[in-house]
């Protein structure tokens, strides 16, 4: 497409167009949040440390077969925290 040959899919605007153009903010306001928070996930008041552990190789191949293994062994080990172990 040339300078000469308008763009048949984003034609542009007309004065009429502008007129009743409205502010994202007001169109779709839980986009502008987003935007505004930024990338990632929000921010949590306790987050989670990582931490360098070693394991042996038959109890992490176990723990890889099991989807979310992470809050598997979070919780085996919150279980044992609150045993007074």
């Amino acid at each position: 497409m040339s300078k000469d040959q308008p763009d048949q899919d984003n034609p542009e605007w007309t004065a009429e167009d502008f007129r009743r153009a409205k502010p994202m903010k007001d169109v779709m306001p839980d986009v502008v949040e987003t935007l505004k928070r930024g990338p990632g996930r929000p921010r949590v008041a306790n987050p989670k440390q990582h931490i360098g552990l070693r394991l042996d190789a038959d109890v992490v191949t176990w723990l890889r077969r099991h989807k979310g293994y992470n809050a598997l062994v979070n919780a085996a080990l919150r279980e044992k925290m609150n045993e007074g172990g």
